[in-house]
């Protein structure tokens, strides 16, 4: 038996730079769309009969050739900001395939975050349109920070503005997009406005209603549909010729299009190819230029524990953790 290893969110950013996100991402697409990777759909847990706006996700994962299995669990608690606490909690669980071994237990908030922005770099590489310019990032959040860092790691070029309806949540992420990634964001506090005119559109909000309007997609633009709610109103999301998924077992009921799927405006049946299979190179993703696609981004537990599998390899290496016995 082996020791378990704990590791800090300080020491996981040490150990697992943002600048190699992006990548590692797209590897767990590939494999994710050659079938190596197992990974049931996310279970949620609503905790709201607590009396207070929180909920879970159990996300567990396999990626076979790499060995990484393990669980995320995270979630959301809506009280949290007006008492000094993040929103967003969880903790990533590694375990060794072979006899069960615990190998480690981490911050999950570090890896998760940065995972949820490099999906939208990857998106956007194999579904943009050929030489796209313009991203509009609507959220400024620390998730919303995290993609543009991650896009501007693959796309230097592209000209990143951010939307939100809080001048100091917008006047925060300008300034630090600026200091920590040398991005010079533009600002608005109209999210439709700022989306007329954009290539890629990364919807990343806590929006529980729909806010962002047909009339705001032009001809050829990629969506990206990355809140747990629905964020576009159902004629916006129906307008797109196209609608994918990241996961399909998990995007039907979950997030952007749940609702449509439920109530049978689309079909379950026709959320193809998965990205991973477009990374893959099994399927194909855009067309033409003009197409107007959705993707859909739940998030898939196995991106988490490939990171933190990464994280475990290079701690182990370097002598970082605190290694402790949990069968004493």
């Amino acid at each position: 038996m082996s020791d378990t290893l704990i590791l800090t969110h300080s020491q996981i950013e040490k150990l697992m730079p943002y600048s190699e996100f992006p990548t590692a991402i797209e590897t767990v697409f590939r494999e994710w769309g050659n079938g190596n990777v197992v990974m049931p759909p996310k279970i949620h847990l609503d905790m709201a009969r607590s009396g207070y706006d929180s909920w879970n996700n159990a996300m567990p994962g396999y990626v076979v050739p790499q060995g990484a299995a393990g669980i995320k669990w995270i979630g959301g608690y809506a009280d949290n900001p007006k008492n000094g606490l993040p929103y967003i909690r969880g903790v990533v669980t590694l375990t060794e395939p072979k006899n069960g071994d615990t190998l480690a237990f981490m911050d999950g908030v570090y890896i998760s975050d940065w995972r949820t922005g490099a999906s939208a770099a990857v998106a956007i590489k194999y579904l943009a349109r050929k030489g796209f310019k313009k991203v509009t990032i609507v959220g400024a959040g620390t998730q919303g920070r995290t993609a543009a860092a991650c896009i501007h790691v693959f796309f230097p070029e592209a000209e990143i503005t951010v939307a939100d309806i809080s001048e100091k949540n917008l006047a925060s992420f300008k300034q630090v997009v600026k200091e920590k990634y040398g991005i010079d964001a533009k600002t608005s506090t109209d999210a439709n406005e700022a989306s007329k005119d954009a290539d890629a559109i990364v919807l990343l909000t806590t929006a529980t209603k729909p806010f962002l309007k047909k009339e705001a997609l032009k001809p050829g633009v990629l969506l990206l549909g990355m809140g747990s709610y629905q964020q576009a109103f159902d004629d916006a999301i129906l307008s797109c010729d196209k609608v994918l998924v990241d996961s399909a077992g998990q995007a039907a009921h979950r997030g952007e299009i749940k609702e449509l799927v439920e109530s049978g405006k689309i079909d379950e049946k026709s959320l193809t190819p998965e990205l991973g299979e477009i990374v893959a190179g099994k399927a194909k993703g855009r067309t033409s230029d003009d197409e107007k696609i959705l993707i859909v981004l739940v998030g898939l537990g196995a991106h988490d524990v490939f990171c933190a599998s990464q994280a475990y390899k290079r701690a182990k290496a370097a002598g970082i953790g605190t290694a402790i016995d949990l069968n004493k």
